[in-house]
């Protein structure tokens, strides 16, 4: 079995790749799992670089001494343009997350203290709200699905099914709480963190699907309901979505 490095050796190594490659960095941040403790044997190492002005922001895979790198690249301007106009929208701030969590390893600067600053008043201010189009296209999106998965017969396809209607319930049940959202692992990391009890019954409905298809569509039908409930409820009939008039081909 694999050994899982400490976090002093990843530090090392990461700090030797700013040195080599990017010497030019005012602040270089671990995040991710090595930041948090949650790191494994094959755990990658996220790694933030501020530079006092970059012509665009960037991102890259590399392997360095064996270990694989994400390269996040960003100016102030830039990680401030990210995190309010690409990351919010979507009810998510990585970027935020990985400076507020993360270790800056190069000396303490006016630019991290920045970084830092712009970092925790992107997640103070929380996510946009949802306007009431958007909630009903959520609210719509789940009903069907829900319907979907209690009417399938197949246990593949109602797994299929339950795939995406995980991330739809749990992301709807945060942002309805005005929670920030997130992705994969995260996702269900925000949800327990925000509602315990919730996480709970989408992890076991999900997992009950797997052995026991009859008792998995009950459970899924109860945790959406009690997630759509506060939002409106389900919606199917009286649903309508018009497409802009501009719409069509010559």
């Amino acid at each position: 079995m694999e050994a899982i490095a400490t976090y002093e050796t990843i530090r090392a190594r990461a700090m030797r790749l700013v040195q080599e490659r990017y010497p030019g960095a005012v602040a270089a941040i671990i995040g991710g799992s090595f930041a948090t403790g949650r790191q494994t044997a094959t755990s990658d190492i996220d790694l933030l670089l501020l530079f006092d002005h970059v012509e665009a922001a960037w991102r890259s895979t590399i392997v360095y001494e064996g270990q694989t790198v994400e390269l996040f690249a960003h100016d102030l301007g830039t990680f401030r343009y990210f995190c309010e106009q690409i990351d919010a929208p979507g009810g998510k701030v990585p970027l935020a997350m990985m400076v507020m969590e993360g270790e800056n390893i190069l000396a303490a600067s006016a630019h991290h203290a920045g970084l830092l600053a712009l970092a925790q008043a992107s997640h103070a201010a929380g996510p946009p709200p949802l306007d009431a189009g958007n909630l009903r296209q959520r609210r719509y999106a789940i009903t069907n699905a829900l319907e979907d998965l209690v009417d399938s017969r197949h246990p593949g396809e109602a797994m299929a099914v339950a795939c995406g209607l995980y991330g739809m319930l749990a992301d709807l049940h945060l942002r309805a709480a005005g929670q920030w959202s997130g992705g994969g692992k995260h996702l269900f990391r925000r949800l327990q963190a925000c509602d315990a009890a919730i996480a709970a019954q989408l992890d076991s409905a999900q997992r009950l699907l797997a052995s026991d298809l009859a008792a998995g569509q009950q459970a899924y039908a109860q945790v959406a309901g009690a997630i759509l409930a506060p939002a409106g409820g389900p919606l199917l009939e009286g649903y309508d979505l018009p497409a802009p008039a501009h719409w069509r081909s010559s």
